[in-house]
C-alpha cells in the first residue's frame, strides 16, 4: 500500500503542479488580455480625447472668426456712420458758406461770369435760363447778356445759386449753379479726406 500511497502522492503533486502551472498561465494570459484590453481602451480614449479636442478647438477658431468678423463690420459701421456725419457736416458748412456768398455783391460778378460763358453757348432763340427765387432781381442782368432773347424760370432745386440753361432746339443743357458745383465735390472731398475705411 505504500507504493500505492507513494504514486498517489505523486500523482497529487503532478496534479498540482499541472494545475499550479495552468493557473499561473491563465493569470498571465489574463493579465495580458487585461493590459492589452486596457491599452486599446486606451488608445480609444485618447484617440476620441484628440478628436473631440480638435473639434472643439475648430469651434472656437469658428465661433472666435464669426467674432471677430461680426465686430469688424460692426465698427466698419460705426466708421462709415461717422464718415458720413463728418462729411455732411462739412457740406453743411460749405453749403452755409456758399449761401451767404450769393447774398454779397461779388454774387453778381460770378454770375456775370456764368452768364457771359454761357450766351456764347446759348445764343438761339428758346433758351430757357433757370434761378433760384431769390435771383429773381437779377433777371435784368441775365436778359442783358441774353439779349433779351431767353425766358427765365425759377427752378426749385437751386437752393444755394448760380445758374442753368437749357435750349431744345440745339440740344443742350448747362449747369453752372453752385448746387452741382459743391455735390460734384463729394467723390473729390472723399479721396483726399483720407477717411476711407477699408
Amino acid at each position: 500500500m505504500a507504493v500505492n500511497d507513494e504514486k498517489l502522492n505523486k500523482f497529487y503533486i503532478a496534479i498540482n503542479h499541472y494545475a499550479e502551472e495552468q493557473r499561473k498561465k491563465i493569470e498571465n494570459e489574463v493579465t495580458e488580455f487585461k493590459r492589452k484590453e486596457l491599452d486599446e481602451t486606451e488608445f480609444e480614449v485618447l484617440n476620441e480625447s484628440y478628436r473631440l479636442i480638435q473639434k472643439e478647438m475648430a469651434e472656437m477658431r469658428n465661433k472666435i472668426s464669426h467674432e471677430i468678423a461680426q465686430c469688424e463690420m460692426s465698427k466698419r459701421r460705426e466708421l462709415l456712420t461717422k464718415r458720413k456725419k463728418i462729411t455732411e457736416e462739412v457740406f453743411e458748412k460749405a453749403y452755409k458758406f456758399l449761401y451767404e456768398f450769393t447774398l454779397k455783391d461779388d454774387y453778381s460778378s460770378l454770375l456775370s461770369k456764368y452768364l457771359k460763358e454761357l450766351s456764347n453757348v446759348f445764343n438761339k432763340p428758346g433758351t430757357i435760363i433757370f434761378i433760384k427765387k431769390d435771383d429773381e432781381k437779377y433777371k435784368e442782368l441775365i436778359q442783358k447778356f441774353f439779349n433779351n432773347n431767353c425766358t427765365i424760370k425759377i427752378d426749385a432745386d437751386i437752393r444755394i445759386g448760380g445758374i442753368k440753361a437749357c435750349n431744345s432746339d440745339i440740344g443742350m443743357e448747362a449747369d453752372e449753379t453752385l448746387d452741382s458745383k459743391l455735390e460734384n465735390q463729394r467723390e473729390w472731398f472723399e479721396k483726399i479726406s483720407g477717411m476711407v475705411v477699408v
